[in-house]
């Protein structure tokens, strides 16, 4: 899913990604930016112990990509581990200008459809999407460019994502609808004017039949 050849990872924690892609030569340099201190003391040590120079992979403490001056040079920008909501944050802290040509990599432990559909409203382009799956754990992972056109995502774009085919994760989704459905019958007459983060009663059942077919 790397495009280019410097990354910046966000959240880099021990700069475990940015040291793999280098042993692997996957990558020409990066970026290895955290808001913790102690984290950038753990990067800094490892990458004594795996004998590569700070000037391949670079230290910066940074709130998101805030502290990072040399955004221009870099290809691909990595945030993982985070919810959808911060990593949306950080990505509106980003001036526009500065966006053009880099390819965003982006995982969220939490919130993956307020991810998509912020990206979407927001002039991103989702190029590819992926499941991964882990432990039994399901992991999205989204990329996507900056094309400065806003578009208005349907329902199921943004509660399935873009061409996932992995049938554990569309389960999942339907699982999760089906919650929502069970919840609102508890209101009884109400429950088709209640309005949901997926829309009404009937949305949702028209949103379930779509996931069910879904290619």
């Amino acid at each position: 899913m790397i495009a280019g050849d410097i990354i910046a990872d966000v959240g880099s924690d021990h700069a475990y990604l940015p040291i793999w892609l280098w042993q692997n030569k996957k990558i020409k340099k990066a970026y290895a930016l955290d808001i913790s201190v102690n984290s950038i003391t753990k990067i800094k040590k490892n990458l004594k112990k795996y004998d590569i120079s700070e000037n391949i992979i670079i230290p910066v403490l940074s709130d998101g990509l805030l502290g990072l001056a040399e955004l221009y040079e870099v290809t691909d920008i990595v945030i993982a581990g985070i919810g959808g909501e911060n990593i949306s944050q950080i990505i509106k802290n980003i001036e526009t200008d500065n966006m053009e040509n880099i390819n965003f990599i982006l995982q969220p432990n939490t919130k993956v459809e307020f991810l998509r559909e912020f990206l979407y409203k927001s002039g991103f382009d989702l190029t590819k999407e992926n499941v991964v799956e882990d432990e039994n754990r399901l992991y999205n992972i989204i990329c996507a460019v900056f094309i400065g056109k806003y578009y208005e995502p349907k329902p199921i774009e943004i509660i399935a994502g873009k061409n996932i085919k992995h049938p554990g994760y569309i389960n999942k989704v339907i699982g999760k609808l089906y919650n929502i459905l069970i919840d609102l019958d508890e209101k009884c007459d109400e429950k088709f004017n209640i309005k949901t983060e997926f829309g009404y009663y009937k949305d949702i059942e028209n949103l379930i039949s779509e996931l069910k077919n879904y290619d």
